[in-house]
């Protein structure tokens, strides 16, 4: 593909674009959803296509085409699209100046899923279903999705850059109900890779392991004792923080939403309480979201959101990198062929600190232990809602009774500030799917548990 590609940049250039980016994608995408044993959808499809990107006078225009046939006439149609959209603009956009680079990235995958049968596929999806019902005769209703894709990208620029690297995702997800009596529960669980093939859902995220998760989530909040409205102290599991770093702090610090954020002119001022440090590591190589390289060519970064306590860093593209004076983060990231790329995290979390696990709820005499989130959402003024569906009371210091029906939220800027004690103890991260304007992206998140004063967190409950 890569000399398609190359022919035309050349065209772009000829066209009068300062800039020509193409991407090339080829490869395979499948979902399939199990409810109750039964497969309601099963797709499967082969992909092949381009994004064309050119900056032209100062201004992005952009065409996706699934018909290698048409690319001049694409790279054309999106640079006259651009010197158009320049008419418009007040000042011109200027990229930051990068390395170009020339590599051939690679996988060693065990089993691509592409050449998983689907019968073997089935057979994981009806395995987890009868995990979940075995648990409990409490379960109701079970339902296992599974999404997979494989294949390669290709990234040609006139500024000399040429990368081929892997399409890879293996995600699985149940969400699972329960019934008790009149009482009703719902919860769910995750698990992706996008370095692994099939291989990780038969040793990592089995059928076992993911539904037994589901299970126990559910058949807790049917136990659970109700939970209390109001100020308490609390904890929070390392899910549920990398929930807050992802939702109510990560978009927060995207260079283009931190204009209307409240980490607007923050750079440099203290945001967070004393010993908290927050990243987005796109070095962290093997974790969902993280690659060698983003999707304008240029090398991931491991970026210092918080450091001792002060703002440092923001994510950033080449766009942004010129506007607002900082160094490039490789942020740029596209949910595939059909968009441009735009900044996103990738692995989000908060550093680890300095006490012990016995130490985090040491004279908490009343509160809350959140270990794990059913959804959760935050608005650009840095407000917070999340749904816990694995949460305990804290009692004098020690975990007490399960509770159901709790929800957290508050204001995350301020929150930051009420953080008293961060855990010195490793932790696992979770993995989701981030939705920004039309796309939506795998990421990972994560931290160590974190202690918050009364106050920091709202809590929703019964009373």
């Amino acid at each position: 593909m890569f000399d398609i590609l190359e022919k035309v940049v050349d065209k772009g250039r000829e066209m009068g674009a300062t800039y020509v980016e193409l991407r090339g994608e080829q490869g395979f995408v499948e979902f399939i959803q199990m409810d109750d044993s039964r497969i309601n959808a099963l797709t499967q499809r082969i992909e092949r296509g381009v994004a064309i990107r050119v900056l032209a006078d100062g201004a992005w225009g952009f065409v996706s085409t699934g018909n290698l046939d048409m690319l001049e006439k694409g790279v054309a149609d999106a640079t006259s699209m651009a010197k158009a959209a320049a008419k418009t603009r007040n000042e011109p956009i200027e990229l930051a100046e990068v390395k170009a680079y020339e590599d051939k990235e690679s996988h060693k995958v065990e089993k691509d899923p592409r050449h998983v049968p689907i019968e073997e596929k089935i057979q994981y999806m009806n395995d987890m279903t009868k995990v979940v019902r075995d648990h409990d005769e409490r379960i109701s209703n079970v339902t296992v999705k599974i999404r997979t894709a494989s294949g390669e990208k290709f990234l040609v620029t006139s500024e000399g850059t040429k990368i081929q690297s892997p399409i890879m995702l293996v995600w699985s997800y149940p969400w699972v109900t329960g019934k008790d009596g009149a009482r009703l529960s719902a919860a769910r669980y995750e698990e992706a890779t996008t370095h692994q093939g099939w291989e990780y859902l038969d040793k990592v995220a089995t059928a076992e392991y993911v539904g037994t998760k589901a299970a126990e989530n559910v058949i807790l909040q049917l136990e659970g004792v109700a939970a209390k409205g109001g100020l308490f102290p609390c904890v929070m599991g390392p899910r549920v923080v990398g929930t807050l770093a992802h939702e109510a702090l990560g978009h927060l610090a995207e260079a283009d939403l931190t204009v209307n954020s409240p980490f607007r002119g923050k750079r440099g001022e203290v945001v967070a309480s004393e010993g908290v440090n927050m990243t987005d590591d796109g070095t962290n190589a093997g974790k969902v979201g993280v690659s060698k390289y983003d999707d304008e060519g240029v090398r991931s970064r491991r970026v210092e959101i918080i450091k001792d306590s002060v703002l440092k860093e923001l994510l950033i593209n080449r766009e942004y990198a010129t506007k607002i004076g900082q160094r490039i983060t490789g942020n740029a990231r596209a949910d595939s062929y059909l968009y441009p790329p735009i900044i996103r995290m990738r692995s989000t979390i908060f550093e680890r600190g300095d006490y012990a696990e016995d130490e985090m709820m040491e004279g908490i005499e009343f509160g809350y232990f959140c270990e794990d989130f059913r959804a959760g959402s935050a608005q650009m003024n840095a407000s917070f809602q999340v749904g816990i569906q694995r949460a305990f009371e804290i009692v004098k210091g020690e975990i007490g009774r399960p509770v159901t029906d709790l929800s957290i939220s508050g204001i995350a800027t301020d929150s930051l500030h009420k953080i008293e004690a961060v855990s010195s103890v490793d932790f696992p991260y979770e993995v989701g799917r981030c939705g920004k304007g039309a796309q939506e992206v795998f990421v990972s998140s994560g931290g160590p548990d974190l202690r918050f004063s009364k106050g920091g967190i709202t809590f929703g409950g019964a009373t």
